[in-house]
């Protein structure tokens, strides 16, 4: 092998966005990757059986730098964390002017990623790949070149499509068993999410509020409904049970999750809630009722999923147990959506290729 890729990733979403790429490139064989990790993509690639080094809290700048010295490439995630390890590697590999590639996973806080404390943009990889135009668009609008950004497509999204068309009845079945779920009864996943420091101030982002809201709703609907019901709280990777812990209904049970694979759990479920988090994405474009609880925004809503129609929104508390009914009496016809087109991580591979000069295939 002539190259070597060094990728590294910490926050969840970078993880789950890079990881096809890399699996990709060693299935391929025509370079070698060296994976690290460290936070939460340390538990989802092992998960996932991603082989990978784990990067040490304590790395310092001389310890990235001596991990990019037999390096020929970069290929990082973003996160916001207390590390930012990915913002070091990118500034390493400038120094060692190695080229560089970010795969951006969400769309939003897009200078945050890449920016120093003053909001400087001095941790700009050589390219951004980016999910969709709106990303690409939003992206430029916080200042960053048209010429360092390429819509790929979303990598983590590249496997939906053969999840859903694999997912059995059978399989349905047994997922609701095990909740002990009697035949009828609802299953009602809400996916949580951390809130950003920049949003904690925001009605809308009340986390305590949109699972009050819910609980609410679905005690109303059940009951009228003459159903059993339980509400699954699938907690985010980076907040675990402890936000959850004082959850009680005398009406319906309610039960949390953390970490695993969550799309089987999607597919079971007969209605998935959530507030602006990109399993919420993930549960449409499998097909599956999802709802947005954006509970006291006025105005344009930032989730494009919401603003796209692709996931229902609801801002205020009063409709939200009507729309919850709806979605579980009547849920939408499963849709062919271009999102699942299959080819962001051949996308993003390609990239790497070009930037070795070695030829696409």
């Amino acid at each position: 092998m002539s190259a070597t890729v060094v990728a590294v990733c910490g926050d969840p979403g970078g993880a789950n966005a890079v990881a096809p790429v890399i699996e990709l490139l060693r299935a391929e064989g025509r370079l070698a990757v060296r994976a690290l990790a460290y936070a939460e993509a340390h538990t989802l690639w092992t998960g996932r059986g991603l082989a990978h080094e784990v990067l040490s809290e304590q790395t310092t700048p001389a310890d990235v730098a001596n991990q990019l010295a037999a390096a020929q490439f970069l290929l990082a995630g973003t996160s916001a964390n207390r590390y930012d390890f990915e913002k070091q590697f990118i500034a390493a590999a400038r120094a060692a002017m190695i080229p560089s590639l970010s795969v951006l996973d969400f769309w939003s806080n897009y200078a945050l990623r890449f920016s120093d404390s003053k909001g400087d943009l001095i941790y700009l990889p050589d390219r951004i790949a980016v999910m969709d135009e709106l990303a690409c668009q939003e992206m430029q609008a916080d200042g960053i070149a048209a010429a360092r950004i390429v819509v790929t497509g979303h990598p983590a999204w590249d496997s939906l499509a053969a999840t859903r068309a694999a997912f059995t009845l059978a399989q349905r079945r047994t997922l609701r068993q095990q909740c002990g779920l009697a035949e009828g009864d609802w299953l009602i996943i809400y996916a949580s999410q951390p809130i950003p420091p920049a949003d904690r101030s925001c009605e809308w982002f009340d986390r305590e509020a949109a699972v009050e809201a819910l609980i609410a709703a679905i005690e109303s609907v059940a009951q009228r409904q003459g159903k059993g019901a339980l509400l699954l709280i699938r907690c985010h990777p980076k907040e675990g049970r402890l936000p959850f812990r004082h959850r009680s209904s005398e009406r319906i049970r309610i039960e949390t999750q953390v970490g695993g694979d969550g799309r089987p759990w999607l597919l079971a479920a007969d209605a998935v809630v959530g507030m602006a988090t990109m399993l919420l994405v993930e549960s449409a474009l499998l097909g599956r009722p999802t709802l947005s609880l954006r509970l006291g925004l006025d105005g344009i809503d930032p989730f494009p999923a919401n603003r796209s129609g692709l996931v229902r929104a609801v801002y205020r508390r009063e409709p939200v147990a009507a729309a919850l009914e709806s979605l579980l009496l009547s849920p939408p016809a499963v849709q062919t959506l271009p999102a699942l087109a299959g080819n962001a991580s051949r996308n993003v591979a390609d990239l790497v290729y070009s930037a070795l000069q070695i030829a696409v295939t």
